[in-house]
């Protein structure tokens, strides 16, 4: 019944107030993407199943961003329900992950119950095969809740200095980094368009090392990481307004 409920009662209730809110202002493209977003999502069985809530209250925070009554409120808005869209998802797919995981241990689990003696060197290869397959499952899932612990890391405008409480993911990171000695990283730093074009590249380049120096003072070594700056040629959001620029001022992570 919950299944059903998501189905036929959440994209019924934001279509019916798409129809009738904010007649006056014009939809932003990032209130559109964050729809379009959260109807794959309420589409996605696993996110049904897994994070129902958490694509509820996405619905709910996208319906307040049809009804509002500015466009900075609108933007912003649509900014957080695209991000309730987003954890809901990497939630989904974590706990599918962890789901795999389990029936994987289940299999693991009746291989070595039924090798005999005859079958053991078999069974081993098998066994070994399943657990390589649980440690790059256990590695992804690790890898997904640092990508969405970064997208919460702030910078002070202007600076390479962290906001408070903005250090969750570089632990994390730090955290993977030990417990899976063989991989790399590249750390990517970005800026808005705010300054110019050199400045802005001198200081992404400046955050990126930030966080590396503090990887390195919690024992990685420096080799497994690349900082690289970007400046402002990179922007995944219109610099246009504060909400867009402060998505603009990001580190991005890929795992090599």
């Amino acid at each position: 019944m919950k299944t059903l409920t998501v189905k036929k009662l959440i994209i019924p209730a934001i279509i019916a107030t798409l129809a009738v809110g904010c007649a006056e202002l014009q939809k932003p493209q990032s209130l559109l993407d964050a729809e379009q977003a959260y109807s794959t999502a309420a589409n996605d069985p696993s996110v049904q199943r897994y994070a129902a809530d958490q694509l509820s209250e996405a619905n709910e925070t996208l319906l307040r961003a049809v009804a509002a009554e500015s466009a900075e409120d609108m933007a912003s808005l649509a900014y957080i329900g695209n991000v309730q869209v987003e954890s809901a998802v990497s939630s989904a797919e974590a706990e599918q992950a962890r789901q795999n995981t389990s029936d994987l241990i289940d299999q693991k689990e009746q291989l070595v119950s039924v090798a005999d003696n005859a079958k053991e060197e078999a069974a081993k290869r098998q066994s070994d095969a399943v657990q390589q397959r649980l440690l790059d499952m256990e590695a992804t899932v690790a890898e997904r809740e640092i990508l969405l612990a970064f997208g919460d890391i702030e910078f002070v405008s202007g600076t390479a200095n962290l906001v408070p409480g903005a250090s969750q993911g570089i632990d994390l990171l730090a955290d993977y980094m030990h417990q899976y000695p063989d991989k790399t990283v590249t750390l990517s730093g970005h800026t808005d368009s705010s300054g110019g074009a050199e400045l802005n590249k001198n200081l992404s380049q400046q955050r990126a090392d930030f966080i590396r120096d503090v990887l390195i003072s919690k024992g990685i070594s420096p080799e497994r990481m690349t900082a690289i700056g970007y400046g402002e040629s990179q922007p995944i959001a219109s610099n246009g307004t504060s909400t867009g620029r402060q998505k603009n001022r990001r580190i991005d992570i890929s795992f090599d």
